[in-house]
């Protein structure tokens, strides 16, 4: 694996580095070699002497040049790459030191790759600042042999000094942003050159990890462990944190991390080792030995690519056929070459790994990052290599199948160009054929009048527009553009009563069981999912709609309203289905609700923001009535427009710093609540590893106080692993315990509708063991699963223990609509015996659950939501804990989200306010779109905007009391 940190010492990390390895001594002051070009430029080759190191380090240049200033020049990066532990005991304890040799040539392989791709400064370019790429790296390279808790681990250190020479000749920082964004890849680089490498020594690949990793086939994962003193640390740390993320192992990483001991006696621990894999039963020579006898016959081409699959048969046509069955990929597939026999083995290998990759990406994002295929191609475990991946991508870039962004580094596709062309092209098909379900120069004083009489309420001019959309728009398909708190609910109520009174249904639409919840009682809308929704009409979306089912369609909902709640979170797919749907079936009017900025869909695509910005017709409501608070108030209106300064500029009076303990602060300021408080503040944390600490704190302090209890049950809970279905076909992705979930039995491998265990995940051959109930075993070979619609049969999860009391507060993870239990909505424990467990839900019902129940398995805590549960919900006040080494999480999405789901108060818990603040600057977090990322949706946006439907970007101004919509053009 690859790490990478800041070197912040220049003066402590010479000798760290120099002398912390498997050099004797008097070596220290000289060891270690010089790499890269800015290195070579420098005039500096061969073995690292100390003090020039260090020298470098602090910015200064071997003919007396001073980079930055002294005191202020940052030292550098470290680059640390870790083989694998079963490589590292061959070479270390068995003694086989051509696999260190083989790895270091792979290292540097990968820092080439890095140098040519990632080394860049800033420069002044035509008057102003710009990255600019210099193709150099002045890098130290320190080969060290042990872990921090003296176990045998091979790694190597990559010391980057932070120079770098200029296009222009001049030696400047290195911009070293690329180096930390691509460590991953680099990793995954690393290992695909190191693996043939060690193939051609004999050796013979185990199973496959995360990231390009993978084992030497012989050495099983216990007797890894034996030798893994550091990394059993990390895993009960994990197990105590009770969650499995991979934040989690980052946070446990490092609250385990121990001062490394000082160098040893060499020989004394090299010998110690060898005893120790005596003791374990762990004989090195024999495997050592049979890969010598193996390596004058070490496959090359066809042979190679089929071991590589498990194929027996070795003729091309053979191993094309099976390989694509392995990746689950059509002869048809777009991203496949039309002619693969005419190819050589490494060629079709990168055809297969980037089309396999392309589907895994495409599946969560219309576009993505060039360097993401590389990776995802590169992790499918072919033998390929990075510069057959690049070809490959290329390729399809040529060949129109890959478009690349105009002004950004992003990258779509062919396909995701057409989803969202053909949305638009529904959303236009819709013009002019809309209902007037009112007329239009009294739609607004019916509207006015009717939301009066429902609940006294008089609407701003936001909601009127809203209003009048819904009812008297000219266009089939329009949007309702609204912020967190503009009171769509006092629009869509009344709206729906006049359609009603027209004499036609309405419906409502949400992606969540729990919003459609909330729809319904707020609105009294009859409501749906949109996947039940689009379910039950399945039959019209194929290539020739099904006519008794399309005219039973119209005959309920022809002229119809359906109004999409929350539409921000429509994937690309959902949203197309819905649009044709409804000029299919010829409803009255399709209204999508929601703001633009808030969560996205897990799959692809923003198409609300982008029928939006394409012109579709649209009302704006920009006035946020939830917020009361003065900086409740500034921060929404600040974080809707990406002021992120200004947002934490608000909160900075509420704002605590609370380095290492923040679920434990956040935690603790709701228990000191009283009962009624705690019932109007809301806990909200930036992930699930924060979530899972908050809550166990919170059930902690309350054990401890008495107020939950006494009853309990230990329950062993499922928390699902989120895959895309090409993950789902890879055996990597199952772990030994792991929950598999068949929902749609698979006839061709025996596997009944069932839940099964995995027993054995075998990555060599691509098969996984399944233990089905009365102990039953199975073989899924996951490459035949067969998605259809987008709807895999099986789901994984993994399970975890979680200890259950009376009064605690819960949300369910599945739903049970039979006993109106719905995926994320809350209920509390009212009574725990011997057996039943009794809970009440949102809705005051109680359930009565026998142990035992399915429904005891799916649920967790709920103490603590993160963003992706809390919208749609409202608190008084809250207190959100965030943590600046969740980088992903942690975003200008969801920081939105957080600040609008209140009304009075936020508190605001982090680790670094400057950092975080930085951190949501940089990270904008949203989907993609295929039209912005080729900027066709310019082209499109200024061929069908009209003077009365195009949208209006949110109000920049951070007083909430001028946010005030630009009403729709219907005569009001």
């Amino acid at each position: 694996m690859l790490s990478v940190s800041s070197v912040r010492s220049a003066k402590g990390a010479a000798g760290y580095f120099a002398a912390d390895n498997y050099y004797t001594a008097g070596e220290a002051e000289t060891s270690g070699e010089w790499f890269g070009k800015g290195a070579a430029a420098l005039g500096l080759e061969g073995k690292v002497y100390q003090d020039r190191f260090e020298a470098l380090l602090g910015g200064r240049l071997p003919d007396g040049t001073q980079v930055g200033t002294p005191d202020r020049h940052r030292a550098g990066v470290d680059l640390t790459f870790s083989l694998p532990k079963s490589w590292s005991l061959l070479a270390l304890v068995g003694g086989d030191r051509r696999i260190l040799d083989a790895y270091k040539e792979a290292v540097k392989d990968t820092l080439r790759w890095a140098e040519s791709r990632a080394a860049e400064t800033r420069m002044e370019v035509k008057g102003k600042e710009r990255v600019v790429a210099t193709g150099n790296l002045v890098a130290a390279l320190f080969e060290h042999d042990t872990s921090r808790a003296q176990d045998p681990q091979a790694h190597l250190h990559a010391v980057i000094a932070n120079v770098t020479q200029g296009p222009d000749g001049k030696w400047r920082a290195l911009h070293n942003e690329k180096l930390w964004s691509l460590n991953t890849l680099l990793n995954s680089i690393a290992m695909t050159g190191f693996r043939e490498r060690v193939e051609a020594l004999g050796y013979e690949i185990g199973d496959r990890t995360q990231h390009g990793n993978f084992e030497a086939a012989g050495i099983g994962r216990n007797l890894v462990m034996a030798f893994s003193t550091r990394r059993q640390q990390i895993l009960d740390k994990v197990a105590e944190m009770g969650s499995r993320t991979p934040e989690t192992f980052a946070a446990a990483t490092l609250m385990t991390r121990p001062s490394k001991a000082p160098a040893v006696d060499r020989t004394a621990l090299y010998e110690a080792w060898r005893e120790s894999a005596k003791d374990a039963g762990l004989d090195l020579a024999p495997m050592i030995a049979a890969a010598d006898a193996r390596r004058q016959a070490v496959p090359t081409g066809w042979t190679k690519l089929a071991h590589a699959i498990g194929s027996v048969a070795e003729r091309a046509s053979t191993v094309i056929d099976a390989l694509r069955e392995r990746l689950g990929l059509a002869p048809a597939d777009p991203y496949l070459p039309r002619a693969s026999g005419r190819m050589g083995p490494a060629q079709v290998a990168a055809a297969h790994a980037v089309a396999s990759a392309l589907r895994h990406l495409e599946q969560r994002e219309a576009a993505f990052l060039k360097t993401d295929i590389y990776k995802a191609a590169l992790d499918t475990g072919l033998p390929v290599r990075i510069e057959a991946v690049e070809r490959r991508v290329d390729t399809l870039t040529r060949a129109g199948q890959l478009i690349e962004g105009r002004r950004t580094e992003m990258i779509t596709t062919a396909q995701a160009l057409e989803t969202e062309r053909r949305m638009l092209g529904e959303v236009d098909a819709g013009r002019g054929k809309g209902a007037a379900y009112a007329p239009v120069n009294t739609a607004v004083d019916r509207l006015t009048e009717t939301a009066k009489a429902r609940s006294g309420i008089i609407l701003n001019t936001g909601q009127s527009a809203a209003g009048a959309m819904i009812l008297a728009s000219p266009d089939r398909i329009v949007a309702i553009q609204g912020v967190a708190g503009a009171g769509k609910s006092s629009v869509l109520a009344p709206a729906a009563e006049i359609v009603s009174a027209s004499g036609h249904e309405v419906l409502g639409l949400a992606v969540q069981n729990t919003l459609v919840q909330m729809l319904q009682r707020e609105t009294g809308i009859t409501s749906m999912t949109v996947a039940r929704f689009l379910k039950s009409h399945d039959k019209l979306l194929g290539t020739a709609p099904d006519p008794g089912a399309l005219a039973e369609a119209r005959r309920t909902l022809g002229g119809a309203a359906i109004l999409v709640d929350e539409a921000s979170m429509l994937s690309n797919p959902e949203q197309l289905k819905l649009v044709r749907l409804a000029n299919l079936i010829g409803v009255g009017r399709m209204a999508f609700v929601g703001d633009a900025r808030q969560l996205g869909a897990v799959d692809a695509g923003k198409p609300f923001s982008v029928m939006q910005q394409a012109g579709a017709p649209t009302a704006q409501m920009s006035q946020n009535l939830r917020a009361r608070g003065d900086a409740i108030k500034v921060s929404a209106a600040a974080a809707q427009i990406g002021a992120v300064d200004r947002a934490m500029e608000a909160l900075a009076p509420f704002t605590i710093e609370a380095p290492g303990r923040g679920s434990a602060e956040a935690a603790d300021r709701w228990l000191a609540l009283a009962p009624d408080e705690r019932s109007r503040t809301a806990i909200y944390a930036s992930g699930r590893r924060l979530r899972g600490e908050v809550n166990k704190a919170v059930q902690a302090g309350l054990i401890a106080r008495g107020e939950i209890g006494p009853g309990s049950i230990e329950l062993t809970v499922l928390e699902r692993v989120s895959l895309t279905d090409e993950e789902l076909r890879r055996s990597q992705s199952y772990e030994v315990g792991m929950i598999v979930e068949i929902s749609r039995p698979q006839v061709s491998q025996r596997l009944p509708r069932a839940r099964a265990t995995v027993e054995k995940a075998d990555h060599r051959t691509g098969t996984v063991t399944l233990r089905l109930s009365g102990g039953r075993e199975r073989i899924l070979r996951p490459e035949k699963l067969r998605i259809r619609d987008g709807e895999s049969p099986l789901q994984l999860y993994d399970p975890k223990t979680l200890t259950l009391h009376e009064k605690d507060r819960i949300r369910w993870t599945a739903n049970d609509h039979q006993r109106g239990l719905f995926n994320a909505d809350q209920a509390t424990v009212v009574a725990i015996d011997a057996r039943r467990v009794e809970v009440r839900t949102s809705q005051g019902q109680t359930v009565s659950l026998p142990r035992g129940d399915p429904m005891l398995q799916r649920l967790d805590l709920a103490y603590a939501l993160n963003a992706h549960m809390a919208q749609g919900l409202t608190s008084d006040r809250g207190i959100a804990v965030m943590e600046t080494r969740d980088t992903r999480l942690v975003n200008q999405q969801t920081f939105l989200v957080t600040v609008t789901r209140l009304r009075d108060a936020l508190t605001l818990v982090v680790d670094r306010a400057g950092q975080l603040e930085r951190q949501l600057l940089r990270n904008p977090g949203g989907k993609t779109s295929a039209l912005e990322t080729s900027g066709e949706l310019r082209g499109v946006r200024n061929s069908t905007a009209t003077k009365t439907s195009g949208p209006t970007p949110p109000e920049k101004m951070l007083d909430p009391d001028q946010g005030r919509s630009k009403p729709f053009e219907l005569g009001i």
